[in-house]
């Protein structure tokens, strides 16, 4: 009977060993992961953006009478086209050429006293401390003379460059505040196109690019422009970079504030482009999870630039290779995967 009971025991522990072997069998299967891929191929996307900008001339140079005063004279038209040197208009001088004239009569009078005390002095007849004094007096009157002789030629406006005349409307006798533009002189053979763009598109433009530009104005005339500067800084109110674009030379019917259609070839990246998303950022680099024979094995890849569709891979993928762009935060390096 004892014997039996032994039997039995013994041959219980065996069945509850063999299911329990049974079990651990079944936990070390691998589960199946659910995963999105994509088929990796060469991108070579190009994109017609629109854009509306105005011209401008890249040289406008603002003209003022830096002390101010009523205006004398105006000796130039609004477009006229004048050259360096122009006069262009007077403020009335008076006191000005009061101060310089009795300015140079100081500084007369000094170098008089000058002379006269100079050969007084070689032959040692006055001491050094006033022969120190009469120099530091001439030094004085002339450099009053130099300053008042530039105050009264500031009664007078020159053109400091070649261009044309931009202003508004003034008369004689209007008095003219301190550093007030007169005007402008605008350089017409700088004359560029500022339009601006989103700023998920900055990045893909560069300088040097061209666009096609049309002007409504002039019967929708057609000129090719070269992209010269872009800003790196966004406008605070809509988030858009300002971009410049040199209108070529020739084209003298084009004038500054006309309104210009802008035509833009985006190229994005021309190679293998992966979805941001699935880019994995790591210590030793970028990742991306590929598929090969049902399993997921992560990648080591170097990536490029930011593109509108995505990242670009410089290397570490293929054409033809598999990627996982949704579920891969579960894998592991041999984990089986289901799409």
């Amino acid at each position: 009977m004892k014997y039996k009971t032994l039997l039995i025991t013994a041959l219980s522990a065996l069945l509850l060993i063999g299911c329990g072997n049974k079990k651990a069998q079944k936990q070390t299967f691998d589960p199946i992961i659910p995963v999105e891929i994509s088929v990796i191929s060469q991108s070579n996307d190009n994109n017609l953006r629109n854009y509306v900008g105005t011209t401008k001339s890249e040289m406008e140079l603002p003209v003022s009478f830096p002390l101010g005063g009523k205006l004398t004279g105006i000796y130039v038209k609004n477009g006229q086209h004048v050259k360096k040197g122009t006069v262009i208009a007077r403020v009335d001088a008076t006191s000005a050429k009061s101060i310089h004239d009795a300015a140079l009569a100081t500084l007369n009078q000094a170098e008089d006293g000058y002379n006269r005390l100079k050969q007084v002095h070689d032959e040692g007849g006055i001491p050094d401390v006033r022969w120190v004094q009469m120099e530091t007096d001439l030094e004085k009157a002339r450099q009053t003379e130099i300053t008042a002789r530039k105050h009264l030629n500031e009664c007078t406006l020159i053109a400091p460059q070649e261009g044309f005349i931009s202003m508004d409307k003034h008369t004689t006798g209007e008095n003219m505040l301190p550093t007030t533009p007169f005007c402008r002189i605008i350089d017409m053979n700088k004359m560029i196109v500022e339009f601006s763009v989103p700023e998920k598109e900055i990045g893909i433009i560069q300088i040097g690019d061209k666009a096609e530009a049309s002007f409504p104005g002039l019967n929708n005339l057609s000129k090719t422009l070269e992209i010269i500067d872009k800003s790196f800084v966004s406008n605070p109110m809509g988030h858009t970079y300002t971009i410049k674009a040199k209108v070529p030379v020739e084209n003298k019917d084009i004038l500054p504030g006309m309104v210009a259609k802008i035509k833009l070839s985006l190229s994005e990246a021309s190679g293998i482009v992966v979805p941001s998303s699935c880019v994995l950022t790591m210590p030793e680099g970028a990742d991306v999870w590929t598929v090969k024979n049902g399993k997921a094995y992560r990648r080591n890849i170097k990536v490029g630039g930011f593109v509108k569709n995505g990242v670009v891979v410089e290397s570490g993928l293929e054409s033809g290779d598999t990627i996982i762009t949704v579920g891969y935060q579960k894998l592991y390096n041999g984990a089986k995967v289901s799409f």
